[in-house]
């Protein structure tokens, strides 16, 4: 779909939550301290919304702003770079593949600061420390990477690819709407378990990123979540999940996803499997899916 008939979409759904919000769109005009026309502009679709007016519109009408991008939206069909041009090529997953996880990709240098800030935090992750553990010297560090706020971009851009490739090739596995959402909701739980320190520093340093850097994350993240609300509303169209609350549904279902690598540990009871096949389970149950 051309990016006009995105910007269209995206404006529709903007008017949508006004409306639902009760509120004038002179009054979310003033509100967003821009001029009415120009927010006419943007819900009909000839002005492009930026994510920081998106979750400008979000905050005040009491949405996340995630929930503004319409499932009618197409995937773009090369969105490959999530926003940026990469180095390093993407990983494509085959049938099956997005369930097995080795080790990171992440070169050594990305490894020991991915583990520095886990233990200390961005802000406490010292470079000194971050070149002991990659067992290079300092200057030998800049050599790889100018600063720590690069290292954390390229951690959470690298994080991202991963798992919008790996939930790619699990949303296409499927052969139903409730087989595209279960596995997809596999899918992410497996990822923020086996890949838990990645999970745990995307939830806890976004806001430590700067808002260039937070904002091309903001979109890989926000692609992430539109991909499990599409599931859902193209479920509850097909007449196979029942919930009168799509949007709702998908929000809860990534955030019991992502919070997995909070509390997972490899000596509990449950394999990472079959944590997965239970939320998957819950998933179905939380849009109340009729059949599979």
């Amino acid at each position: 779909m051309a990016e006009t008939e995105n910007t269209v979409l995206i404006g529709a759904s903007i008017r949508q939550a006004r409306r639902d919000g009760g509120l004038s769109l002179r009054e979310l005009a003033r509100r967003l301290e821009v001029s009415p026309a120009t927010l006419s502009a943007v819900e009909t679709g000839k002005t492009r919304v930026s994510v920081d007016r998106l979750a400008s519109i979000g905050g005040v009408l009491g949405v996340r702003f995630d929930a503004l991008l319409p499932a009618a939206v197409v995937r773009p069909a090369e969105q490959q770079t999530w926003g940026r041009e990469r180095s390093d090529p993407i990983q494509h997953f085959r049938p099956e593949e997005w369930r097995r996880f080795g080790p990171s990709s992440f070169d050594s240098v990305l490894a020991a600061a991915l583990a520095e800030m886990v233990k200390t935090g961005y802000h406490g992750a010292a470079m000194r420390e971050i070149a002991k553990r990659a067992q290079m010297s300092v200057p030998g560090l800049y050599h790889h990477y100018a600063s720590k706020q690069q290292m954390l971009t390229e951690i959470l851009d690298r994080t991202m690819a991963e798992l919008n490739t790996r939930s790619l090739a699990a949303i296409d596995e499927g052969e139903s709407p409730a087989e595209r959402l279960a596995f997809l909701v596999e899918c992410v739980t497996l990822f923020h378990i086996y890949r838990r320190d990645q999970g745990f520093i995307g939830a806890s340093e976004m806001r430590s990123l700067t808002v260039e850097n937070r904002v091309r994350i903001a979109e890989s993240r926000n692609y992430q979540q539109w991909l499990m609300t599409k599931q859902v509303d193209d479920g509850v169209a097909g007449g196979v999940f029942e919930t009168d609350r799509p949007r709702q549904a998908a929000r809860a279902i990534v955030v019991m996803c992502v919070s997995v690598a909070q509390w997972y540990r490899p000596s509990g009871r449950q394999t990472p499997e079959e944590i997965a096949q239970d939320y998957s389970r819950f998933a179905l149950d939380l849009v109340r899916c009729r059949r599979i």
